[in-house]
């Protein structure tokens, strides 16, 4: 693995952390390392709207989260100080900072508050995945209120350009569409469908419904319930509304509770 390393890293990233004048790396997955670190933004966020005392999650519990499997995320455990000259972290410097020599606690450490060093082919090609997705929400769910007509999508990429949209990498595309559409008004007028639901999660989902919902919707109302359920009123483009349902049924089993409220 050392010598690979100091000749190519292949498909996979490097996760640095730089701590107490130390600097840990070790070897990722791209993708399982993405959704990870997507993950954990989402569930800190979700505690932070809960309004609980810690919203930060710890090291433990990265390692004990099932929806983080470590075991596919890193290539190995093993902890360097350079990866790419194949020089590891000595096990004085890691008990010295993190009080332990385990590689998977280091490495929870390095999903928490390291740095992903995707490569620039890498950045790219989810930048594009993710434009290519933004614009196709927006021209399906977009009119020029002028005459009443979709924008096509070559224009829509266009004022994107010219308002020098900055795609967010750790943002999926849906979350970002509200921003987008707000900042290319400025270059062509443009009108999204938005619609109103309420919606009820029961208490054995909200954790991942609450995520899912986040991810497609404006949170404009919610309320936890004494049986742990959640109720929140969202909008939403409308474009939206079968995938997200689609989403929230396959995840509770059908057990999701919605209401259009208005058009």
């Amino acid at each position: 693995m050392i010598d690979r390393a100091r000749m190519n890293l292949g498909n996979n990233i490097i996760g640095r952390l730089e701590k107490g004048g130390r600097i840990f790396e070790m070897l990722l997955d791209p993708e399982q390392a993405w959704e990870a670190k997507k993950y954990i933004r989402e569930e800190i966020n979700r505690r932070l709207k809960e309004g609980k005392e810690k919203s930060r999650m710890s090291p433990k519990q990265i390692i004990e989260d099932p929806n983080i499997p470590l075991e596919l995320i890193f290539e190995s455990f093993i902890v360097f100080e350079d990866l790419k000259r194949g020089k590891k972290a000595t096990d004085g410097d890691m008990e010295a900072i993190f009080g332990t020599t385990d590689g998977r606690e280091i490495g929870a450490h390095i999903l928490l508050d390291g740095d992903i060093q995707w490569t620039r082919a890498q950045r790219e090609e989810e930048k594009e995945k993710k434009l290519k997705k933004i614009i196709n929400i927006i021209s399906k769910n977009a009119i020029n209120p002028q005459n009443n007509k979709p924008h096509p999508p070559e224009r829509i990429e266009k004022a994107i350009e010219e308002a020098d949209v900055k795609i967010d990498l750790m943002r999926n595309a849906e979350e970002q569409v509200d921003d987008v559409v707000k900042k290319i008004r400025t270059i062509i007028p443009i009108k999204m469908e938005q619609i109103e639901m309420a919606v009820k999660i029961p208490t054995s989902f909200t954790a991942k419904g609450y995520n899912i919902v986040a991810q497609y919707a404006q949170i404009k109302k919610e309320e936890w319930q004494s049986d742990g359920s959640w109720v929140s009123v969202i909008s939403m483009p409308a474009g939206l509304q079968m995938e997200l349902l689609d989403k929230l049924n396959k995840l509770t089993h059908g057990r999701i509770q919605t209401k259009l409220m208005k058009s």
